[in-house]
């Protein structure tokens, strides 16, 4: 019997920048980052994974579209159908959602070999770390959108990958065995985690809170 794989795509909103940094009089000015940045992580076993293929590639069809699945370009029918997939197969998902204006923890350091990311790198572990115990997961698959603030001096994700091995795994328990990073553009469940991301953004930015009421709150867990 085939042995069931279990992945985690793990996308983000918005991005890890410090939103203000002091003027020339001393007062804070916006630096024009972002003042949320949201992490979701979706789960999907093989059975689940296959599926959501499936119906992404008939939304797809339906609509006659030809790119990537982006929240900021599709069609509001469209993003509709697409979010309630997650209801109809029923996929767990964890978010965390970062005020960054109110953000108590370090934010990056430029040219520090540990901390050139280390707001990203330690939210993404947190996200990754609760989910796979709430889920109880070993020796799980985590796919990354591939982005190169997470390299350092040319290390190809060398030094992000090892962060995120020691802070989910001990001696005893391989939470997470896999790490891939790829480009969103071509792996649809990837999209999906943009969508969400997306739907959570806009509920709390006040864009519009009826794309994230779309999904089923029993699949929509916050991580704190």
């Amino acid at each position: 019997m085939t042995k069931t794989q279990h992945f985690i795509f793990i996308d983000e909103s918005g991005d890890p920048g410090k939103p203000f940094a002091p003027g020339p009089d001393g007062n804070n000015v916006p630096t024009g980052s972002s003042l949320f940045y949201i992490l979701t992580a979706i789960y999907l076993d093989s059975t689940r994974l296959f599926a959501l293929e499936h119906e992404i590639m008939r939304i797809r069809e339906k609509f006659g579209w030809k790119s990537e699945l982006k929240s900021t370009i599709i069609p509001l029918s469209m993003y509709v159908e697409l979010l309630a997939i997650i209801n109809k197969i029923e996929i767990p998902i964890y978010y965390r959602l970062i005020d960054k204006t109110k953000y108590k923890g370090q934010f990056a350091t430029a040219g520090h070999a540990k901390l050139h990311n280390i707001f990203d790198d330690y939210n993404l572990a947190k996200v990754v770390l609760l989910t796979t115990k709430m889920l109880g997961l070993l020796e799980t698959e985590v796919v990354i959108d591939r982005a190169d603030r997470r390299m350092y001096n040319g290390d190809y994700f060398a030094g992000f990958d090892k962060y995120l091995f020691d802070r989910v795994n001990t001696k005893t328990i391989t939470r997470v065995q896999h790490i891939t990073h790829v480009n969103s553009e071509y792996v649809n469940a990837m999209q999906i985690s943009d969508l969400v991301s997306g739907a959570v953004r806009d509920y709390f930015t006040g864009k519009n809170k009826e794309l994230r009421n779309v999904i089923n709150k029993k699949y929509l867990y916050k991580i704190y």
